[in-house]
């Protein structure tokens, strides 16, 4: 996991009695991140990692469990979109990452400054 509890509370601020649904998220957002990456945070080790894109990756996973705690129900849903009456809601192509990952735009920007996202690599 790449941010934890106390980066998530600092980001946003959140109230601590809900500290395990946190850490599950988290869990979650450093797993689709690592897919985002293709799996090079791993391969490098976090630690190995610059300063830079350290604080970059803690950002990323703390917007992606923010989105996914918002989120998690409508992205994990088999449709693309829904309308409710003169509600709908669909994602855009925007926040969508490697490997299908619906993932927050911040996010994705976030990562896109590590140098880990490009394809090429």
């Amino acid at each position: 996991m790449y941010a934890d509890y106390k980066d998530y509370v600092n980001m946003f601020g959140i109230n601590e009695d809900i500290n395990e649904q946190i850490m599950r998220l988290l869990e979650e957002a450093s797993d689709q991140i690592d897919r985002l990456t293709y799996g090079r945070i791993r391969r490098k080790r976090f630690e190995n990692l610059t300063e830079f894109q350290q604080e970059m990756i803690k950002k990323a996973v703390c917007y992606q469990a923010k989105f996914l705690a918002d989120y998690g129900e409508y992205i994990s849903s088999p449709l693309s979109g829904f309308s409710i009456g003169d509600v709908s809601l669909s994602f855009s192509d925007e926040n969508q990452g490697a490997g299908g990952i619906i993932a927050d735009k911040r996010a994705l920007d976030y990562l896109a400054q590590t140098g880990l996202t490009v394809r090429r690599l």
